[in-house]
């Protein structure tokens, strides 16, 4: 396992701002060409045409297909876990509805940016059982809303990881749903709405 992570690993991290541009450019042709062909008949020679880069300069921070889609995989979760962290850090010490209502929008937003690439990724981690990725941020992000609602003054939880557990699980539901069936923005805003209400109502009744 740990062989494998290795060789997913990038083989450097972009530095300055030219770089920074590059792999941004590659990590968007990555996403196109998995929404055209899927993960099985991406290359590295696609990517790099759909990026306007060489293949070469591809291979500078990539060893290969894998190791890239691993890339865009935790640049897409990151981005998650930045999102919600970010809400908890806001929320701390504000009502429950109001810091409820920030962290489920701050998740279905993150998530529902661009549902292309959502979408798209569900695949990559699968064929490259990402969930080891999924859940370490996961875990992380846990932690923060663990401590977001120890601070919330009208809740009082008898076991606060368990309810940050079970609220995570309830949202990750709804928005692949929403994804999976393509819903207009107007919907998933009802959703979103539906889901603060709903995991409100779940963190009132806890003992």
């Amino acid at each position: 396992m740990l062989e494998k992570e290795q060789r997913l690993k990038p083989r450097k991290k972009p530095v300055q701002a030219r770089s920074t541009f590059t792999v941004d450019a590659i990590f968007e042709g990555c996403i196109q060409v998995l929404l055209a062909e899927g993960p099985e008949r991406l290359t590295t020679t696609k990517v790099a045409e759909c990026a306007g880069v060489s293949v070469g300069t591809l291979y500078q921070y990539f060893s290969d297909k894998y190791s890239l889609m691993a890339g865009v995989l935790e640049q897409h979760v990151q981005a998650i876990s930045r999102r919600v962290d970010h809400a908890c850090d806001i929320s701390k010490g504000e009502p429950l509805e109001r810091a409820v209502g920030n962290l489920v929008t701050a998740f279905f937003a993150a998530k529902m940016e661009r549902p292309d690439v959502s979408k798209a990724l569900y695949s990559v981690s699968a064929e490259l059982e990402g969930n080891a990725l999924v859940m370490r941020y996961a875990q992380q992000s846990q932690a923060r809303i663990v401590e977001l609602l120890q601070s919330i003054p009208d809740l009082k939880l008898k076991d606060p990881l368990t309810s940050s557990f079970l609220l995570t699980t309830m949202l990750i539901g709804p928005t692949q749903a929403l994804l999976t069936m393509d819903a207009p923005a107007s919907y998933v805003d009802t959703v979103c709405k539906e889901a603060v209400s709903m995991t409100v109502a779940y963190l009132r009744v806890q003992p």
